[in-house]
C-alpha cells in the first residue's frame, strides 16, 4: 500500500491553472461590464441635460421680435419687453433673462448656429422659420457628434443681425 500524503505537483499546476482561468475570465467580464455601465451612464447623463436644455428652450425662447446672432451668443427680444441671452462660454451655455441667468447647463457643447429654411447660416431674416443649431458630443467610452435643432419662428419685422 502506498503512503498518499500531499498533493502531486501536476495536481497543483492544474488546480493553478484552472483557478487561473476563472479569474481571468471573471475580471474580463467585470471589466466588460464596468465599461459598459460608464458608457451608459455618460450617455443618459448628456441626453437628460439636452432634453432639459430643449425644454426650457422651447418655453423660453417662443415669439422673438428680433434675434441677434454672433459667434458664441443669441439674443432674443421677445413681445412683452424682455431681452433673452443665449451664451456659450466653453461647455457651458447660459440662459439670462433680462441679465440674470436663469438656466445655465454644462454640455460638451461645440458650436451653436443658426440657419434658415435651406439649413444656412444666416445673418439677417425679416420674418419666417429660423433653426437654433446647437452642436454637442454623447460622453462615454466613446464620443458621438449631435445635435440639437430648435424651430424658431420669427415674426414678421423681426431681424436676425
Amino acid at each position: 500500500m502506498k503512503n498518499e500524503k500531499g498533493i502531486t505537483l501536476i495536481e497543483l499546476l492544474a488546480t493553478i491553472t484552472i483557478f487561473s482561468m476563472i479569474v481571468g475570465v471573471s475580471y474580463s467580464m467585470i471589466t466588460y461590464v464596468q465599461g459598459s455601465w460608464i458608457h451608459t451612464k455618460g450617455i443618459t447623463q448628456t441626453e437628460s441635460k439636452v432634453q432639459e436644455l430643449q425644454t426650457v428652450l422651447t418655453r423660453e425662447l417662443s415669439s422673438p421680435l428680433e434675434i441677434t446672432f454672433s459667434g458664441h451668443s443669441l439674443t432674443f427680444k421677445q413681445r412683452e419687453g424682455k431681452t433673452i441671452n443665449l451664451k456659450l462660454n466653453g461647455n457651458t451655455l447660459t440662459l439670462e433673462k433680462d441679465g440674470t441667468v436663469n438656466h445655465s447647463f454644462s454640455l460638451p457643447v461645440n458650436k451653436i448656429e443658426f440657419h434658415n429654411e435651406k439649413d444656412s447660416a444666416i445673418a439677417t431674416l425679416s420674418e419666417g422659420i429660423g433653426y437654433l443649431k446647437i452642436y454637442y458630443s454623447k460622453t462615454g467610452l466613446k464620443s458621438k457628434q449631435e445635435n440639437l435643432t430648435l424651430t424658431i419662428n420669427v415674426y414678421e419685422g423681426s431681424v436676425i443681425k
